[in-house]
């Protein structure tokens, strides 16, 4: 049976890494309250979440290698955590009296990019096995 994938390669992989360590590593946000010298748990939350999921998403690129169906699975369910994370910070910074420092309509178009992408993913990537249906080819 052949049907489209839409498995991420190493390329997609890098590239999502890359983004997500731009935007967590190399932008200033605003993680300090000045008036009170207080950190900003909302502010951290996104930060810490574009870090893990960077390195996620690198660690997934390095594994394809070695093996394409661990990778996939790995870059599914960090996508997938990183669209919840990104909800809930929305919702939090909607809620706040801070900005988490990326507005957060601009974070429900990524929760909704993220998760749907890896749903798709870990569907296409879980949905042959155990039903009688190969695998991808190369997985």
């Amino acid at each position: 049976m052949s049907y489209s994938s839409p498995l991420a390669g190493p390329g997609v992989m890098l590239f999502s890494a890359a983004l997500f360590a731009y935007f967590g590593f190399f932008t200033a946000f605003p993680e300090i309250d000045v008036a009170t010298k207080d950190p900003i748990p909302l502010v951290l939350t996104l930060k810490w979440t574009l870090r893990a999921t960077a390195v996620g998403f690198a660690i997934a690129a390095g594994l394809v290698v070695v093996t394409p169906f661990g990778a996939n699975l790995l870059y599914g369910i960090v996508g997938l955590a990183a669209a919840v994370a990104f909800l809930v910070v929305a919702g939090w910074d909607l809620r706040s009296d801070y900005d988490s420092g990326i507005h957060p309509v601009l974070l429900l178009a990524f929760a909704g990019w993220n998760g749907v992408g890896s749903w798709t993913g870990l569907r296409t990537l879980l949905g042959g096995r155990g039903r009688g249906h190969p695998p991808e080819p190369g997985i």
